[in-house]
């Protein structure tokens, strides 16, 4: 039986609590529907080797010193509380207080940094920015339907 005087909480204000008190692991961000759940899943990387261009090892340096962090994260699609797809993407490097941005910067205030017409007016039409998370979600709620 639920006790009367504690209040429900939906998960994803929970997520959303957990994450604006720090939380940097587990689901970090979650849009849910009366039969859909579409989480973000992440989970640190302690043993991440940078494999990009790192010449001089400032980015491995970064993350040995914890002042970047390694993480591979996994969108999964729930119908009625089953997986029913996922998309998953490991090593995103992040400094260690923005990890957020990997599911936030799609949607930055600056238009500048968004895949939009004001930017690609300034910057041409062919131009895209980069951001995985976007088309993570994207990626399963097609293979699910």
């Amino acid at each position: 039986m639920k006790d009367a005087t504690m209040p429900q909480i939906s998960l994803s204000a929970r997520v959303k609590a957990a994450v604006a008190n720090g939380r940097t692991s587990g689901t970090v961000w979650c849009f849910t529907t009366s039969r859909f759940r579409v989480l973000l899943q992440i989970e640190p990387d302690f043993n991440y080797r940078y494999d990009g261009d790192d010449l001089e090892g400032e980015t491995q340096a970064a993350l040995d010193s914890g002042e970047y962090v390694a993480f591979d994260s996994a969108v999964v699609v729930e119908l009625d509380g089953v997986e029913i797809a996922r998309d998953s993407l490991g090593g995103s490097v992040y400094s260690e207080d923005c990890i957020s941005e990997f599911w936030t910067a799609h949607r930055d205030s600056d238009p500048m940094n968004r895949n939009c017409s004001i930017m690609r007016a300034a910057r041409g039409g062919n131009v895209s920015i980069c951001h995985y998370f976007p088309d993570m979600v994207r990626q399963p709620l097609k293979h699910s339907v």
